[in-house]
């Protein structure tokens, strides 16, 4: 049974009286009366979440929408409690989390760990396990290649040392899930144990300070809470309070963004109604079914039911199998594959398929013509659908031209066709699957607007009215800045989302130019 957790009596906000009644939206805030709630509504509506946390016994806890939230609107940003490096890296500055190597590295002067500057090594996050570093006589770091196997334990260390340097975020950290007792004994956890657990206090020469149990507890909870955060390469890991709350929907109606700073930022990716649960996609939403399945239970310790049963129907779109006969056809239980019905194949026929695909998908969409020979590869193989097709498909709508004008005036009009017909598709897909996922929306949008906006160029050149064309390229730049508004700056997304802005002034003169009276 679902509840809500929130204490049952406060102080009055305006008075200090206490005081069982509180604010009908977040019920955080107590006011004794209705006139103190009034009072008190003007200042405290601008803090008023538009979530309470809530506690079911299966998925424990979650956010619930306290009010109808519209497109756009923030749901929370929040700072992280802690960041570090991901398990698997090669060595990066443990000040600013980039990249580092032997020839742009210099040697943290107290502790010896590499860092990409001065400044780097007087960071805060870096202070508490430098003066650990230093204590068991330095860090040295010869071999810069990927992965480097002691940043395995940075994120977990960090963690452990804030139960002294910061105990209320270590109060915020020791609250969230490590489920432990789903990762105890696989492969996974035998190894962080050997080779975080263990290492910890022998490497730091502090075989006393903490239990094996304690840092595999904060290792599970690293796993199972933290957040990639696309804003430096390699990406680093952050572990946010409130954020571990939202919970898994492989059609979720909240996105999730960054700012410059790594302060993350949830938005209603549709308009939320209020008491609906408030979900994010933990997977690649484009992934097929057994991908995103075991994503989940890797990483998060669970099956979605939804690739199960209610999107199992959507999902066929990802996971079908073409292959088509001129005869008669037969369905495959599994693939959905259609092959003659006197030949009958084995399921791992079709995964072999699918995992030869993958490979090439990985290596022919690095180019343009390679995305060409792929789809003309795989088009009788793999449903149009399919999700390697579809991956291939989104690159080669932003290949073709780039984006850039300059490029795009270049290519032959069937190209400038099919990528106008690469990103309708791939639009109308993610509105089907992936309705959260606002990078995809934001950049397919301005992809398109891109072709548009040249098709109506190249017409204008041979003297026909374009402006139906420059009307829809001016609504999918729109589309774009929508999309992607809360985008970092030092993303793609983000320039693309600087690009669409202008883009969008320049499209409004250029319509009143064909409207002068509006």
């Amino acid at each position: 049974m679902e509840g809500e957790i929130e204490p049952k009596m406060g102080n009055c906000v305006i008075c200090g009286v206490e005081c069982e009644k509180k604010c009908a939206s977040c019920h955080r805030v107590f006011y004794c009366s209705v006139e103190h709630q009034r009072d008190g509504w003007k200042s405290h509506k601008k803090s008023c979440p538009v979530y309470r946390i809530c506690h079911d016994g299966t998925i424990g806890r979650f956010l619930v929408a306290t009010r109808n939230i519209k497109f756009g609107d923030v749901v929370l940003k929040e700072a992280p409690l802690v960041v570090g490096p991901s398990q698997l890296t090669a060595p990066v500055c443990l000040g600013c989390l980039q990249e580092v190597n032997e020839r742009t590295m210099i040697k943290c002067a107290k502790c010896g760990w590499p860092m990409c500057s001065k400044d780097c090594q007087e960071a805060p996050n870096h202070a508490e396990e430098c003066k650990l570093s230093a204590a068991r006589g330095g860090v040295t770091i010869e071999h810069f290649v990927a992965p480097h196997p002691i940043y395995q334990c940075i994120l977990t260390l960090r963690c452990l040392l804030m139960e002294q340097s910061c105990p209320e975020k270590w109060e915020k950290i020791s609250q969230l899930e490590s489920h432990n007792d789903r990762r105890k004994d696989s492969q996974q956890w035998l190894s962080d144990r050997e080779y975080v657990a263990k290492f910890i206090p022998k490497f730091f020469k502090i075989p006393e300070r903490w239990k094996e149990e304690e840092i595999m507890r904060i290792l599970g909870i690293v796993y199972i809470n933290g957040h990639e955060v696309p804003l430096t390469d390699p990406a680093y890991v952050a572990i946010y309070a409130t954020a571990s709350f939202f919970e898994h929907c492989c059609c979720a109606n909240v996105a999730k963004s960054f700012t410059d700073s790594g302060d993350v930022v949830f938005w209603a990716a549709r308009d939320i109604k209020k008491d609906e649960h408030l979900s994010i996609c933990y997977t690649d939403a484009l992934w097929g079914t057994q991908a995103r399945q075991e994503h989940l239970q890797q990483t998060k310790m669970f099956s979605c039911m939804q690739l199960n049963v209610k999107l199992s129907a959507k999902l066929v779109l990802l996971d079908a199998m073409g292959c088509y006969c001129q005869k008669d056809r037969w369905r495959g239980p599994r693939s959905g594959c259609v092959v003659n019905a006197n030949e009958k194949l084995h399921a791992n026929t079709f995964e072999e398929l699918v995992e030869k695909a993958g490979h090439d998908a990985v290596e022919m969409k690095e180019s343009l013509r390679g995305c060409q020979e792929f789809l003309r590869k795989y088009e009788k193989i793999l449903s149009p659908n399919h999700f390697i097709m579809c991956d291939v498909k989104c690159v080669m709508g932003q290949k073709i031209g780039e984006g850039n004008p300059q490029e795009l005036q270049n290519i032959p009009m069937d190209m400038l066709e099919m990528k106008g017909k690469l990103c309708n598709e791939m639009l109308e897909l993610f509105a089907l699957l992936a309705p959260a996922e606002n990078r995809s929306h934001g950049c397919m949008h301005f992809e398109l607007h891109a072709a548009l906006a040249e098709m109506a160029r190249r017409g204008a050149e041979c003297g026909i009215d374009c402006k139906d064309i420059l009307e829809k390229s001016l609504w999918h730049a729109q589309k774009a800045t929508q999309w992607l508004e809360k985008e970092p700056s030092v993303l793609v997304e983000g320039k693309n989302l600087c690009q669409a802005k202008i883009n969008v002034n320049s499209l409004k003169i250029v319509l009143k130019m064909h409207n002068p009276s509006t």
